[in-house]
């Protein structure tokens, strides 16, 4: 399952991003351990940047069935602005 927000126009480099991406790739519920494959594409959806985030055991804790705080855990550790 895909997290999708449209952010404030980032540049990166030479290209804009203006949407932020993110997928779990790992979960331990064990361990509380989440990692999040992220990425920021253009207006085209056109990838311009990933990265990994490992989202915090804060944030983890705070989870429950809202998957919004888990993008806006990225967002505000990122310093993006979600429109």
């Amino acid at each position: 399952m895909a997290l999708t927000v449209n952010i404030e126009p980032v540049k990166i480099i030479s290209q804009t991003g203006v949407k932020l991406t993110a997928y779990i790739i790992n979960y331990d519920l064990q361990s509380q351990n989440c990692i999040l494959y992220w990425y920021i594409s253009d207006i085209n959806d056109n990838n311009i940047y990933s990265d990994n985030y490992t989202v915090p055991q804060s944030v983890l804790e705070n989870w429950g069935h809202d998957d919004f705080i888990i993008i806006q855990s990225l967002v505000n550790d990122k310093g993006f602005t979600i429109i």
